[in-house]
């Protein structure tokens, strides 16, 4: 099989066949509870935390040191609040007669928009950081972990990012094949990446920048509005931190088993 062909195929593999396996993981129930979609989105974003402290951040520091690093997740960081100044939450809740502020079990029609705001972020966020791990696939044909090592490593990271994206566009409402396609569609830089560092091979300091700017960006997210919503969804707050800790605790174990 010609190299480059090669690439195409392992980074298409890992980025959007990952996150498309997320992505219908996500959407497997049909009208998905408050507690489901907290537990989904603790999970993922245990994972997103695991990638992005324990994968990320430790490669842009390896191969750009302290301050390409600091300025990449500080830029990540920069880029979704820039984000939601343009999708910004101005939904004010009606409620029915007799209904509690705090119902964990109706998900109301600002809540819906919520969720949805909230997964388009993810799916920025996610499509940002399929760019650098398909660099990383790309210049691991010069490198002696291989490529498809490689892939197989950043497949496992992709399937909670794709859960990530669909859980909370399915509990706003949001079509199936609408869900699919934007986890697709996140996966898809994966192979531009993967294509562009196979022609250039390994630039140490634009995967610095990469992968610290995808870290910062998953951060944010993570710990800003897939946690808080989490906790928010359903008082079994310690169920919950247990789903978050397996969630980085997998990505941990991945990390070391490679």
């Amino acid at each position: 099989m010609p190299p480059l062909l090669k690439v195409i195929l392992i980074s298409f593999g890992a980025g959007v066949v990952g996150t498309l396996v997320g992505g219908i993981i996500g959407i497997i129930i049909k009208r998905p509870s408050k507690t489901y979609i907290s537990l989904m989105l603790a999970f993922a974003a245990g994972a997103m935390l695991g990638v992005s402290l324990f994968e990320l951040l430790p490669e842009a520091y390896d191969g750009g040191g302290v301050l390409p690093t600091l300025i990449g997740a500080l830029l990540g960081v920069g880029f979704v609040l820039l984000i939601n100044v343009f999708n910004k939450d101005d939904c004010k809740e009606v409620r029915k007669p007799g209904q509690s502020p705090d119902d964990k079990t109706v998900i109301t029609t600002c809540e819906k928009r919520r969720l949805r705001r909230m997964g388009i972020t993810i799916f920025i966020a996610m499509a940002l950081h399929s760019l650098p791990e398909g660099l990383a696939i790309g210049a691991g044909e010069y490198l002696e972990i291989g490529s498809l090592l490689l892939g197989i490593v950043f497949f496992l990271h992709f399937v909670p990012e794709g859960l990530a994206i669909a859980a909370p566009m399915k509990a706003a409402g949001t079509k199936t094949w609408k869900i699919l396609l934007l986890c697709a569609v996140a996966g898809l830089p994966a192979v531009v990446g993967a294509i562009a560092a196979y022609y250039i091979g390994m630039v140490d300091a634009l995967l610095s920048y990469a992968f610290s700017f995808a870290a910062g960006a998953m951060l944010y997210v993570a710990l800003s509005e897939m946690l808080p919503t989490a906790y928010k969804y359903s008082d079994r707050y310690k169920l919950i931190s247990v789903i978050t800790l397996a969630g980085a605790f997998l990505i941990i174990i991945f990390s070391v088993a490679t």
